[in-house]
């Protein structure tokens, strides 16, 4: 949560309020009109369900461990669209290029470095660690 503030985006955390409700609620009732499922997790499927708009979009990000349980009815019901997402695209890059331009501090998302001769180590450390974002392995000399 600290890091999306410090970038300048709001975040929603669920252990302090329904989520689904505060989008609902911020949206005049009517939900987001694009959901990413980044969590992984049923809840997580549970709330992107919830949170969309009649006719919104939902975009599967996640990988997830289980075949995760999707409220069909309210797929129906709303008509919403759901995608899968496995790779990004050329315009992703390019609106990830000029966000950086703009001066979005993506510094501040890498989170810790480890030589490659570290790389247990990195996944060691980011095992249980809430506050990990983006760890980098360093191969070769640094330049």
């Amino acid at each position: 949560m600290a890091m999306a503030d410090a970038l300048g985006f709001e975040g929603l955390n669920p252990r302090n309020l329904d989520v689904a409700q505060a989008v609902l609620d911020r949206t005049g009732g009517a939900g987001a009109d694009v959901v990413f499922e980044v969590s992984g997790t049923q809840p997580g499927v549970d709330l992107m369900t919830d949170a969309a708009a009649a006719r919104g979009r939902i975009v599967m990000v996640a990988i997830h461990a289980k075949k995760p349980q999707v409220d069909l009815f309210r797929f129906f019901w709303r008509e919403i669209e759901m995608l899968g997402a496995r790779v990004y695209e050329a315009q992703d890059y390019d609106r990830a290029i000029a966000m950086i331009a703009e001066g979005l501090p993506v510094g501040r998302l890498i989170t810790d470095r480890h030589p490659l001769s570290g790389v247990q180590a990195a996944f060691d450390a980011l095992n249980g660690n809430a506050t990990a974002m983006k760890s980098l392995i360093q191969i070769g000399d640094a330049a």
